[in-house]
């Protein structure tokens, strides 16, 4: 049995300050260990999964930008999924530990292997 299992979501926001003031004064989330991304952000932890807020940012140039607003799905192994989103046809922006793709409606989907951080 294959094991799909929501890492994360996350969303765009205008303002990191005001919107920790809405996530963690007003809905009670308690922020999770986040790397510097070179991006403004916060992560909170929510049960087995965690929400990831991103800072508005210059899009990034091509199709597939890991910015945009997306939700994470940890797949048990990254590399058979690279071969068949390639068997497939699948446009991948790939950095190793992550997959990125788009679905058929234009939606950022991020792909990782079960335990990576992050």
């Amino acid at each position: 049995m294959v094991h799909r299992i929501l890492d994360h979501a996350s969303v765009r926001i205008s303002d990191l300050q005001r919107s920790r003031r809405f996530y963690e004064g007003i809905l009670g989330l308690e922020p999770a260990l986040r790397p510097d991304l070179g991006v403004p952000g916060m992560w909170y932890a929510l049960g087995r999964a965690q929400l990831h807020l991103i800072q508005n940012v210059a899009m990034m140039p091509g199709g597939i930008d890991p910015t945009n607003p997306h939700f994470a799905i940890e797949v048990d192994d990254l590399d058979a999924m690279r071969r068949q989103l390639k068997a497939a046809g699948v446009e991948v922006l790939d950095f190793g530990a992550q997959l990125w793709i788009l679905d058929p409606d234009g939606n950022t989907v991020e792909l990782r292997e079960r335990g990576d951080a992050g």
